[in-house]
């Protein structure tokens, strides 16, 4: 008898002291993580998505409509022109979608740690509760079941920050496909450009860009009216 009250004491200690780590060091990851992670997911689906759109063929145009004669600036049978990828991210609905998705994941990903974390406080309290009215072979049985339950909640954190930044370049990838595809659609059937540079605030392949070679508008109209027409599907 006294040595399974030695046990309850020491379970109880013991306990106590890893769940209160739990929660410093949850709270700490979580506090960093997610400011972290939030910028990351605006940093490099920039980075990631946009720093290599480049060279696409044409033949050269004699003729430009409209309002577009003001967009190509030609050096000989170069022309070249530019995409802001800032005003893409920002007004194409695919990016945009994806960009509330992966925040909304977050969330349900940092719910599901605070209810377990929360289930298992109190059924750690129950137990040093009532856990004398259980047989040793009851008590013994669910101390390794709360145990166990502290190491999950402590491989947790990891495991949902690794999960999202999966779920992240996934996204990103699909992203990625679908502006390169359209832009390269985009100037196949317009037969204009040689040279398309990408340009956004956190990093360009020039230090500065003619505003006439600004097609970014005709691209974020063309890959909205595309993903509407996806939608449908």
């Amino acid at each position: 008898m006294e040595e399974n009250i030695n046990n309850n004491q020491e379970f109880e200690t013991t306990t106590e002291q890893n769940i209160s780590d739990v929660n410093k060091n949850t709270e700490q990851k979580q506090g960093s993580n997610n400011k972290l992670f939030i910028l990351a997911i605006v940093l490099s689906v920039i980075a990631i998505v946009f720093s290599a759109i480049s060279l696409f063929g044409g033949k050269e145009e004699t003729a430009l409509d409209n309002k577009k004669n003001a967009k190509t600036i030609q050096s000989g049978d170069l022309r070249i022109a530019y995409v802001d990828t800032d005003t893409i991210l920002a007004k194409y609905d695919m990016a945009v979608e994806m960009q509330k998705s992966l925040e909304e994941k977050q969330k349900q990903a940092e719910n599901s740690f605070k209810q377990q974390q929360a289930s298992l406080e109190k059924d750690y309290k129950d137990y040093m509760t009532n856990g004398d009215k259980l047989t040793l072979t009851q008590q013994k049985a669910k101390e390794q079941e709360l145990q166990q339950r502290m190491q999950n909640l402590q491989q947790m954190p990891t495991k949902l920050q690794s999960d999202l930044q999966q779920e992240q370049m996934t996204q990103n990838k699909k992203l990625l496909d679908a502006v390169y595809a359209f832009i390269k659609d985009y100037n196949a059937k317009h037969d204009k450009y040689n040279i398309i540079l990408s340009k956004s605030y956190v990093s360009s392949p020039t230090l500065y860009m003619d505003e006439g070679m600004d097609i970014t508008d005709e691209i974020v109209k063309g890959l909205n009216e595309e993903y509407k027409e996806y939608k449908k599907k």
